[in-house]
């Protein structure tokens, strides 16, 4: 891909394209070359070249599950030897893949207990995982901005983002399934060796395309998802030269253009803006030794930047809090730019990483202010499917458990599929677990849920759908039926690290556990034990999990269940923040019916019904409302007045 960078940087690029032009002759070290390359690839390391074209640079095995520069293991390629800056160790190759083949950890096989949403849908292993558009096109999309000055005019008035950091980013714009509105492109790129040429290259592996007025609505992904196999690129990436050891991590691509424009250092984008920073993106980050997260600073921004750092090494991070802790104000580069904030002095006072296991009130005071100022923030993500319900909870939040139950056939899953979706589309990464029903069923509810409507009515819509559906950071669980719940808890663990998976569904806990356990009080202790678990890991790892239970048999009166009517011991309510019963009525009326909610004790019902055209559920409207009570039917035992979301 031909990027253009900042004039600044013209001739960093011109060296570096010329010092790694002829990195491998074409002789018959040419063989052993590509294969200590593929070597590195293949066990997740990214190399660079050096101004030496023999020369390249990665990760030291001695050094590398050490907090230090590990990144300073340079491999001369002609003669197979490496030596480490860091610990001045050196040896020949073969002794190195040894070294690093024993610190490398061994596959995990909960990693292929995880489906993605694309991975269900298809019924084949040939999905869309590589960019469909060629190098040309992309590159005419950037210099399609370059000549329309009217739009270059908008992004300036609008943004305060000049030409040259749009060229440096390679940013670009087209129509999209010729649509006469323009789109912004934004390539995803990573440095990736290309054997034919000898060389390495800048690379655009996935487009992301945009809506000109609103950049923060995503039109189209090219390709919709990423294999497992196929490399994973970030957008800004080429703002990094060579001998680049700094950077800015951002949630959005016009933070990272206004973060890279006000500093000069180099600024990249995670893939999406869902605090996603999957497993496979982290060797694009081994490379640098300092690293500046700036991500929105609110309480998800801080929470998200935290786990990230975790992820990557809290001894290399730093965290930008762009706020500088007054009361109102930008919350993230961008904003900063256009409000006309000096963002060099707010890089300057990034803090770094306390240790997790020890805090101090003065540690704690800034969230608790951010609560006391901002208490929107705290309370959740808001469905928008079911705003009665939210006002209830008062939102969806990390590291609580609730416990979802109801009567046979009164669409438990359903429910929790549509509400799970709700959460997933607003940006909250999802795992399902469906003990009951198969993962491609489940998907298929979903699908049609996501697009409410009956899909096979028009087949032709379908790969349009998908591909939407397919963007949404929505995961499953391969298990089925009987699971020993450590094998579940380590899937989900592994989910939680490497997709950064914020909501887990487990439907449901009497599938999953059955056939485990001798007689009935080894199943009661097996339940218990389950559910204590699932409590302590919703806890430790801050995941949402919500837990599907069934109630005890119905007993064929038709009385309205209570807590008292899941099945188990009472433990299963106690570890439990929320619990939501579904209540049907002997005329097929229902309700949720909300019977516990630590976060603030509020309680409640929402009366609502199923619509079969979207294949979701519906609140009443306060005239069916009225009109069912005057039929005197009694939607929960809880008095609460129903009210209307504003």
């Amino acid at each position: 891909m031909a990027l253009r960078p900042t004039q600044s940087s013209v001739m960093m690029f011109q060296q570096r394209s010329n010092a790694t032009q002829q990195i491998i002759p074409r002789t018959e070290s040419t063989e052993r070359t590509s294969n200590m390359i593929k070597f590195l690839y293949q066990h997740k390391q990214r190399p660079i070249p050096t101004t030496d074209k023999h020369v390249i640079v990665t990760n030291c095995p001695h050094c590398v599950k050490l907090r230090k520069n590990s990144f300073a293991a340079y491999l001369d390629l002609h003669k197979g030897t490496y030596h480490c800056k860091t610990c001045k160790s050196k040896g020949r190759f073969p002794e190195f893949t040894k070294l690093l083949l024993k610190k490398m950890e061994p596959p995990q096989h909960n990693d292929y207990a995880i489906l993605s949403a694309s991975n269900v849908l298809s019924s084949s292993n040939n999905a869309k995982h590589t960019l469909t558009r060629s190098e040309a096109d992309i590159d005419s999309y950037a210099e399609n901005l370059i000549h329309d000055e009217a739009t270059l005019q908008k992004i300036e008035s609008e943004h305060h983002i000049n030409k040259d950091t749009l060229q440096a980013f390679g940013v670009g714009i087209t129509p999209v399934n010729d649509d006469t509105a323009l789109c912004l492109t934004f390539p995803q790129t990573a440095l990736t060796y290309k054997e034919e040429d000898g060389d390495f290259k800048i690379e655009t592996v996935r487009l992301k395309l945009c809506d000109l007025d609103n950049p923060a609505h995503v039109v189209q992904l090219d390709p919709p998802t990423s294999g497992k196999e196929s490399t994973e690129g970030l957008f800004g990436y080429q703002t990094a030269s060579y001998q680049d050891d700094i950077v800015i991590l951002t949630r959005r691509e016009f933070d990272a253009l206004a973060a890279h424009q006000a500093t000069g250092l180099p600024a990249i984008s995670i893939p999406s803006s869902n605090y996603q920073l999957q497993e496979s993106v982290l060797p694009l980050l081994d490379r640098f030794s300092r690293i500046y997260l700036w991500l929105d600073d609110d309480v998800d921004g801080q929470i998200a930047a935290e786990r990230f750092a975790r992820k990557i090494g809290e001894h290399k991070c730093l965290l930008i809090n762009t706020r500088q802790g007054e009361l109102e104000g930008p919350i993230n580069a961008h904003d900063a730019l256009v409000a006309g904030k000096d963002l060099q002095h707010i890089v300057a006072t990034a803090r770094g990483i306390k240790h997790d296991q020890i805090v101090d009130f003065s540690d704690l005071r800034e969230e608790v202010y951010n609560e006391v100022l901002h208490p929107e923030q705290t309370r959740g993500v808001q469905s928008k499917d079911l705003p009665t319900l939210s006002s209830i909870t008062k939102g969806h939040r990390s590291g609580e458990l609730t416990i979802l139950t109801g009567p046979t056939g009164a669409g438990k899953t359903t429910i929790i599929s549509q509400l799970s979706l709700d959460y997933c589309k607003s940006g909250v990464p999802t795992l399902w677990g469906s003990f009951e029903i198969m993962n491609k069923r489940l998907a298929k509810k979903m699908l049609y849920q996501f697009a409410e409507k009956d899909i096979s009515l028009n087949p032709k819509e379908f790969d349009e759908i998908a591909d939407r559906f397919e963007q949404l950071p929505l995961y499953f669980l391969k298990f089925f039926s009987s699971t020993a719940i450590s094998d579940v808890l380590k899937a989900c663990h592994h989910a939680v690290y490497a997709y950064d998976v914020r909501h887990i569904v487990l439907d449901n806990l009497q599938f999953m556990l059955s056939q485990q356990g001798g007689n009935s009080l080894d199943k009661w202790d097996l339940q218990d034990n389950a559910i204590a678990e699932i409590r302590n890991f919703a806890t430790q790892q801050d995941v949402h999990i919500t837990l599907v239970v069934h109630p005890r048999k119905d007993n064929g009166t038709h009385e309205e269940l209570d807590i008292h009517s899941i099945f188990g011991s009472a433990k299963v309510t106690q570890e439990a923040d929320n619990v939501i019963i579904i209540q049907k009525s002997r005329e097929d009326r229902r309700s949720l019916d909300v019977k516990k909610n630590r976060f603030d004790g509020t309680l409640g019902y929402v009366p609502y019904k199923f619509d079969k055209e979207t294949f979701k559920i519906h609140e009443l409207s306060p005239e069916e409302l009225h009109k069912a009570k005057n039929e005197k039917f009694k939607y929960g035992s809880t008095s609460v007045k129903f009210q209307r979301s504003k």
